[in-house]
């Protein structure tokens, strides 16, 4: 498995420093993501991309026992690499607690991974994955629902994130996601960040919501999980 490394974080991870480990590949086209080296190879070997071996991300985190507590793996979707619960547990076996990030398209692959936090995106109403996801299954919405039950069975903690895009978040999604969501949920808002993502043309067109539309979307959130809150304002 090849990996994008970033060495410490203070954000990634609730209540932790962590190191960030990047799985490369996704099966989403979202076209607002900010990881686009991640989503499609760019050209060149992947050393020159920066991208290193399994073996060599254990290594640089046998070297920081003691300076970080938590490791967080990311994406990319990492639930693609069917060697992830193996990756996760040599992490554990040095003494790092494991943080996933997932889109939630294999409900069956959150669990086994051992993670003792999840957070889990919220990218649209489950009827609509298949306007992101390229050759989605038919089973795409039960899909999302499944993987919101298989989040809540983490043994620490977990978050669902809605990025609030225009096009893809609006009235109509969030009550839908609303609907989908319980008291006892962490979820956290965050605004679409202009920039360079997977589709430029895409990002030409769109701009973020302002703040008064994102006080609307929380508020209807926060009737179904009143801890809801807005994320880096």
């Amino acid at each position: 498995m090849l990996l994008g490394l970033q060495k410490t974080s203070l954000v990634d991870f609730p209540g932790r420093v962590a190191a960030v480990l990047f799985t490369v590949g996704c099966n989403f086209r979202c076209p607002y993501c900010q990881n686009p080296d991640l989503v499609v190879s760019p050209p060149g070997s992947p050393a020159d991309n920066g991208f290193i071996t399994e073996e060599a991300a254990l290594k640089f985190l046998a070297s920081r026992v003691g300076k970080i507590s938590g490791v967080a793996i990311s994406g990319g979707e990492p639930t693609l690499h069917e060697d992830l619960p193996a990756l996760a547990a040599s992490i554990r076996n040095l003494g790092y607690a494991v943080k996933m990030d997932t889109n939630g398209s294999f409900p069956g692959r959150i669990q086994p991974v051992g993670a003792q936090y999840v957070a889990m995106d919220l990218k649209t109403s489950p009827d609509r994955y298949s306007e992101l996801w390229p050759d989605a299954p038919v089973d795409a919405a039960e899909r999302i629902v499944s993987s919101m039950d298989a989040v809540r069975g983490t043994s620490e903690g977990y978050e669902f994130r809605i990025t609030c895009t225009p096009g893809f978040i609006n009235a109509e999604s969030i009550d839908v996601i609303a609907s989908l969501l319980r008291p006892e949920d962490n979820v956290f808002l965050q605004r679409y960040r202009e920039g360079r993502v997977l589709d430029q043309a895409w990002a030409s067109t769109v701009s973020p919501y302002p703040d008064e539309k994102l006080a609307l979307f929380l508020a209807t959130i926060q009737k179904a999980a009143p801890k809801a809150r807005l994320r880096g304002f």
